[in-house]
């Protein structure tokens, strides 16, 4: 982990929130050890601070995506001590995955694949991109709650054109992949600091404008 990721902190409500992942869901994953907070220090009996790091919030949203994928969480249990074993300290953003059908494949450094059931090589398609995660969680980090799903007009900003709040991201970009019939995922994709309330508000009524 860099220095900078030491320095990008959040607390476990926001982490959620960025991840798709309810409290509930995300102290039971640090309960059982699938993916633990940096920091964790009690304040008080009914108050304790648990912050994530960058990184460990790329391990929060690829776990999400498997699970929203369909993968189970004991199967993604079963990867992450398999690649442990292999020596990968943090499997979940050290090793490219991706999804065939049913089975979860990874990638290993030397660029080989492997079943998550059995050996295999090859090319494969629906790979999460840690790096678009990583740009993703990044953007979302640097723009406040109150901000995400408001659009707004800021003088000698993209020629006083409304864009999404606390971002550049003109909304008659997004309007465009709408209409093109992209999807919401490929929308984030191409704006990492956008969330899924951007994109409704997009299609939303041009008219209310903060």
């Amino acid at each position: 982990m860099s220095h900078s990721d030491d320095d990008m902190m959040v607390p476990d409500k926001r982490a959620g929130e960025i991840a798709g992942i309810s409290p509930q869901r995300l102290r039971y994953w640090e309960k059982t050890d699938l993916i633990k907070p940096d920091i964790e220090r009690e304040i008080s009996s009914r108050n304790v601070v648990r912050l994530y790091s960058l990184s460990r919030l790329v391990e929060l949203v690829v776990a999400s995506e498997l699970r929203h994928q369909g993968v189970s969480l004991q199967h993604i249990r079963r990867i992450i001590s398999h690649l442990r074993r292999q020596g990968y300290e943090s499997p979940l953003r050290e090793v490219r995955f991706a999804l065939s059908g049913d089975q979860v494949l990874f990638q290993h450094g030397d660029g080989t694949w492997e079943d998550s059931r059995r050996p295999f090589q090859g090319v494969m398609w629906q790979v999460i991109d840690l790096q678009a995660i990583r740009s993703r969680v990044q953007g979302r980090l640097q723009r406040s709650s109150a901000h995400v799903g408001v659009v707004e007009k800021r003088r000698k900003v993209q020629a006083s054109k409304p864009v999404f709040r606390g971002t550049r991201v003109p909304v008659e970009a997004v309007r465009r992949y709408l209409e093109a019939g992209k999807t919401t995922k490929e929308i984030l994709d191409a704006f990492p600091s956008l969330t899924d309330e951007d994109v409704k508000a997009a299609g939303a009524s041009s008219s209310s404008v903060a």
